[in-house]
């Protein structure tokens, strides 16, 4: 299906699209106003040796074994982020449970360097920011008894913080108006595919169901498309009509069954020679159409006479029935030859070579000429 086809859709069902994106975005811009703004802030801290190592060289040494061994930094932040030290600050400012539940602690070291970052969350920016700082002064003071050769020093104390980091309103509304497009063409898609009559979704069927090839209502409009193509950019066109001779007595010997069972196979087996823009169709009876793209006569002639001679080589087995048969057929071609043939008359040549083939024996093959005469 093209995009001009899409876009028909969509503009044909815009009464689906356009409120499925204004319920969808009203309901992002409720959300998103509706929500209580969360503030972050954030104090920095140092991992360093003490004033312990009085040299030079052992306070170099004591920078490398810090920066070799990341588990004091991250054990630092273990503590900040305990549950014994959120207690205390909250202990001692006084606060109820309820403003305790809405305060996160968040702790991390920064890559390549022994700076610790301490974050508080909550609803209160003046609290968010003195939360922080004393999260910040109380882990200092419990890990001084972990660690007596290392300090943790600040850096940056923990500001008021001005704008909230939650909820995020331009992408939020981004989100919403995408979501909403997406879900108001979806339904959009949707309706139409329901609505389709199913005459309409029959007809989209292009495979013959006892065969497996195209139909013979396919196989008409690709050849009148192909021959279109060929006469206004003058590319070569071939037709090759195939009637394989046994299937007609098998009409009466075996039942439709088996018939189909084995035309089944015979399509299977003619389609794996052909190129992908090849058309392999059923016509009618015992007869199967061939649509060659791009290809003239001479070469459509050699072709089929190679499936002649693999088609009359290869024994055909049935599973279901266990019938085991070889199969042979006379072929017609004919070339396009631009001169403004009409549809049926391509056909008709078509079927004047096949019967050419026919009458000079099963396993020929027959292109008719310009002049309509047989090669």
């Amino acid at each position: 299906m093209e995009l001009k086809i899409y876009l028909r859709i969509l503009l044909r069902k815009w009464w689906i699209v356009l409120p499925a994106f204004l319920i969808t975005f009203t309901a992002t811009i409720v959300f998103t106003f509706t929500q209580v703004p969360t503030y972050k802030a954030t104090a920095t801290f140092v991992v360093a040796p003490t004033d312990s190592f009085e040299e030079v060289w052992s306070f170099v040494d004591g920078l490398d074994t810090l920066s070799n061994r990341k588990e004091i930094a991250s054990t630092y932040i273990e503590v900040a982020v305990s549950r014994l030290i959120k207690q205390e600050v909250a202990d001692e400012l006084d606060l109820p449970q309820h403003q305790r539940a809405r305060l996160s602690v968040y702790g991390q070291l920064l890559a390549g360097t022994n700076v610790l970052e301490i974050s508080v969350e909550g609803r209160d920016p003046v609290l968010v920011r003195d939360f922080t700082n004393m999260v910040g002064d109380k882990t200092r003071a419990y890990v001084q008894e972990l660690y007596e050769t290392y300090d943790m020093r600040p850096l940056d104390r923990a500001i008021l913080p001005i704008s909230p980091v939650k909820p995020n309103k331009m992408l939020n509304l981004a989100q919403g108006a995408v979501l909403g497009l997406a879900l108001g063409v979806g339904l959009a898609f949707l309706s139409e595919y329901l609505q389709a009559p199913l005459e309409s979704m029959v007809n989209f069927g292009i495979l013959d169901d006892e065969t497996g090839a195209y139909n013979k209502r396919y196989f008409k409009q690709r050849l009148g498309e192909e021959m279109s193509r060929a006469w206004r950019n003058k590319y070569p066109l071939s037709l090759a009509l195939m009637n394989v001779d046994q299937l007609e007595v098998m009409g009466s010997s075996y039942s439709p069954q088996v018939r189909s069972e084995i035309l089944h196979k015979v399509a299977v087996f003619l389609r794996q020679y052909l190129r992908e823009e090849d058309i392999l169709a059923w016509l009618d009876g015992t007869v199967f159409a061939f649509l060659l793209p791009d290809m003239p006569g001479e070469k459509a002639q050699d072709i089929m006479e190679k499936l002649q001679t693999r088609m009359a080589w290869t024994p055909f087995e049935m599973e279901k029935s266990g019938v085991k048969l070889n199969l042979s057929g006379a072929v017609g071609v004919v070339a396009y030859q631009h001169n403004g043939t009409g549809q049926d008359e391509f056909l008709a040549g078509a079927n004047r070579a096949l019967q050419q083939a026919e009458a000079a024996g099963y396993g020929k093959v027959c292109l008719l000429s310009e002049s309509g005469e047989q090669h």
